[in-house]
């Protein structure tokens, strides 16, 4: 007897699994880590250095240096009225509607509205047919060609009929200078360039995680990668001793493990804490596009089959709990490699106070004053070796035994 097919509203069909909510909620907790990344980033990366800072002039003088941070560029630019921005303060997040100057994270809210508004009407035409595509990239080019040419052409006219012929540049009278009307969109340009510091990331991550486009979201996760190692290598003291930008360092020394018990460092867990945000950012978006590209590989048939639909549920919810699962492993593991140092002298320390002892401990000390790096090495070691001692794979296969049981007993 042939199988009953499942109901339209639960088939395999792209527009039918992008209302899922497992989808949905992957994709929410993608953007979600997006956004507290943007957060983290800005914190860490988006300070100037006091001395910078004091030689510019002071806090209240306007001052630039290339930090994660988009007013403080914006600012610069303006230079105190001698260049004036094309969009209104309040859309770049230096003002409220009122006109009151916005500090910390009221800054971020109006730029993440536009991108977010930008992202919903990119989906929008995705989804619509190819030739309304066209006519709307179309519509946008001529849209800025019109916006260059046209004031200049109009403005350059209208002269020559008041006050007869002229070029349009190098007048004596300023008025007559019309080429001064085709910088407009280039200082727009400009413009967009120091809120792209911050948000051409947080716009492309948006566009990949909703448009479902893999190149967007793999470009925002290296923006955020490069901008860790531009800021690590412009402040790695020997370039600083020759060219300082004003970048606020990292500490060179990751510090003493106080929080969580004695887990994580507060520089550690800072940094961690990106690390982990990239991760899942990036698992959970290409997570959609991965499975909703196998579901569009499916025959027609396949995805009304109950069986197909009940296996993409279980892989979906599978994914969900895997994401959350691994990724506090990945945290808790790269804690411990970065404090593996102290556990071994730690260990050391508890054998019996023997003359042998106290000196292998003021040896590991010594060696392991270069960095983290010895460590999470040694803690690598311990591991890999430790798979000829436990049986991980048996370990790994009871756990995922029984998270299959208690998900069939919901």
């Amino acid at each position: 007897m042939a199988m009953e097919a499942v109901p339209d509203s639960k088939t395999l069909h792209i527009p039918k699994l992008r209302r899922r909510w497992q989808v949905l909620l992957l994709q929410l907790i993608s953007m979600a880590s997006l956004l507290m990344l943007m957060k983290r980033m800005n914190t860490v990366f988006g300070s100037c250095t006091e001395e910078f800072i004091e030689d510019s002039g002071g806090i209240e003088s306007i001052y630039w240096c290339p930090a994660y941070e988009h007013t403080r560029g914006l600012n610069y630019w303006q230079g105190g009225g001698s260049v004036e921005l094309i969009l209104p303060d309040f859309l770049h997040g230096l003002t409220n509607l009122a006109g009151e100057p916005l500090t910390g994270d009221a800054t971020f809210v109006a730029p993440l509205a536009m991108c977010i508004a930008i992202t919903a009407g990119w989906v929008f035409l995705l989804q619509q047919s190819e030739k309304v595509q066209k006519w709307a990239n179309r519509a946008v080019s001529i849209g800025f060609v019109a916006w260059m040419v046209l004031p200049f052409l109009l403005s350059w006219i209208y002269a020559m009929v008041l006050s007869g012929p002229h070029l349009p540049f190098g007048q004596d009278n300023p008025a007559f200078n019309h080429i001064d009307h085709l910088w407009t969109p280039f200082m727009f340009i400009f413009e967009v360039v120091f809120l792209g510091i911050v948000f051409a990331p947080i716009l492309a991550g948006l566009m990949g995680i909703w448009g479902l486009s893999r190149r967007l979201i793999t470009w925002a996760v290296g923006y955020f990668l490069m901008v860790v190692g531009i800021h690590a290598m412009l402040t790695f003291k020997g370039i600083t001793d020759a060219v300082d930008v004003g970048l606020q360092p990292l500490p060179a020394q990751i510090g003493d493990a106080t929080l969580y018990g004695g887990l994580v460092s507060p520089l550690a867990l800072t940094l961690l804490e990106i690390a982990l945000l990239i991760l899942v950012f990036m698992e959970a978006g290409l997570a959609v596009i991965t499975h909703l590209e196998y579901a569009s590989m499916l025959p027609e048939d396949a995805k009304r089959n109950p069986e197909y639909v009940t296996q993409f549920k279980n892989v979906l919810n599978s994914h969900i709990v895997h994401l959350v699962g691994i990724m506090a492993v990945v945290g808790l593991a790269t804690a411990i490699a970065l404090e593996f140092d102290d556990f071994l002298i730690s260990m050391v320390g508890v054998l019996e106070g023997s003359q042998w002892s106290e000196q292998v401990q003021e040896s590991l000390e010594l060696q392991l004053t270069y960095g983290k790096v010895i460590s999470a090495g040694l803690f690598l070691l311990v591991v890999a070796g430790m798979r000829y001692v436990l049986p991980w794979q048996r370990v790994t296969g009871i756990l995922e035994t029984g998270m299959s049981r208690i998900r069939s007993t919901d």
